[in-house]
């Protein structure tokens, strides 16, 4: 009797917030988080002919209010940039806020560090008032306005371009 391997079920393709947090010290904010992504082999195929990949986090903290919409008490949003360069043989990720690149040999490097959101400070000015409901909300996505304009109309056809994570409340 022969017996054949089961095919495992592939893992899906996407952006998965695994925890965030939010901690308040004074008057500053900032975010943690640990993601783990799952680039669709087009996109890596991209990444790794040059075209740079741009990564949109974005964060939104709103007060919930009964009979009306809620409202947006502190929003921020950061574009990290995923790069390689094929003569050098390395990864970049260069976040386009701050301007700081960190260089990384592999891409396995590269999405560990990637994976570990830490210490992001939310640039807003904002006052959370005692006995009121909140909500807060973060949300990573392949940003297809910063791919090269060729690609771009692609991605917007191609269901293997769409790369976004759930809302993590």
């Amino acid at each position: 009797m022969l017996a054949l391997p089961v095919a495992m079920a592939e893992e899906p393709y996407g952006i998965f917030i695994q925890s965030a947090s939010l901690s308040r010290r004074n008057d500053t904010s900032s975010i943690s988080a640990d993601v783990s992504y799952r680039f669709k082999p087009a996109m890596l195929e991209a990444l790794e002919n040059g075209v740079p990949l741009t990564l949109l986090v974005q964060f939104a903290i709103r007060r919930e209010r009964p009979f009306w919409f809620a409202e947006t008490i502190a929003e921020d949003e950061r574009r990290i940039e995923l790069r390689y360069h094929p003569l050098a043989k390395s990864y970049q990720i260069a976040d386009q806020v701050s301007g700081a690149v960190q260089n990384f040999a592999g891409l396995a490097a590269m999405l560990e560090t990637l994976s570990r959101l830490r210490g992001w400070q939310i640039g807003a000015d904002y006052r959370l008032e005692p006995r009121q409901r909140y909500r807060a909300c973060l949300q990573l996505r392949l940003d297809v306005e910063s791919l090269p304009l060729p690609l771009r109309v692609v991605a917007y056809l191609a269901p293997n371009w769409q790369l976004d994570s759930p809302p993590f409340e």
